[in-house]
């Protein structure tokens, strides 16, 4: 075999492997792409889907589960348990320091026109 004949094969070689190669990442990039786009597609369809719940039912379940939640316990009384005195305490020191200029408010001045 000639230099010629073999050197050649090898460099028709090398040109098909890279050709190979670069199907190859063209073929992942497409994939990945598709795969964002699929995903950026399920995205808007739920927040389109929320959005129409949000129209219709004024809430989202997520939202809706927290109120029901906070109203039952309202309504049994867990929220005002031993702890009320406590938060009548902190309320009344609240209040105090606001009078006492310990707030951020400033005082209201009458403006004459």
């Amino acid at each position: 075999m000639q230099p010629d004949e073999f050197f050649g094969i090898f460099d028709t070689f090398l040109q098909s492997f890279s050709e190979a190669r670069q199907d190859l990442e063209n073929m992942q990039r497409r994939k990945e792409e598709e795969e964002r786009r699929a995903r950026m597609e399920a995205m808007l369809k739920e927040q389109r889907e929320r959005e129409r719940r949000v129209k219709k039912g004024g809430a989202t379940e997520e939202v809706g589960g927290e109120f029901d939640d906070l109203v039952s316990a309202l309504r049994s009384g867990e929220v005002f348990d031993k702890d009320l005195n406590k938060f009548k305490r902190n309320r009344k020191r609240s209040v105090n320091q606001l009078v006492e200029g310990g707030g951020r408010e400033r005082a209201v001045t009458k403006v004459n026109y």
